[in-house]
């Protein structure tokens, strides 16, 4: 009995590691805005919603389609609850978006 355990336990061992090793990577890069998945720390998200924010968007035509994906699901969010403000992604983490001149 040993003999099997001594056999099987470093394959358990390393299977184990590397399945939780990969869940927590994708955990910890899954955040998301407005319902949206980002990829650049929801920086791009927040600028789309501070944009529409900002010139009172009040249809889904008004968003750019001609800026990047994110930036677009930014706008959309801001139609879809303009309340909801660009500070945070959906799981409450801080978004720093720099101050531009312009959007």
């Amino acid at each position: 009995m040993l003999s099997i355990l001594t056999k099987w336990y470093p394959i358990v061992l390393v299977t184990s590691v590397l399945a939780f090793g990969c869940c927590l990577a994708g955990r910890a890069s899954a955040r998301t805005f407005g319902g949206y998945d980002c990829t650049d720390d929801c920086v791009s998200h927040a600028a789309g919603y501070l944009w529409a924010e900002k010139r009172e968007i009040d249809s889904i035509d008004d968003c750019r389609k001609n800026r990047s994906e994110a930036f677009y699901e930014g706008c959309l969010t801001y139609f879809d609850d303009p309340e909801r403000g660009a500070d945070f992604d959906d799981d409450g983490k801080t978004i720093v978006v720099p101050k531009p001149t312009s959007y």
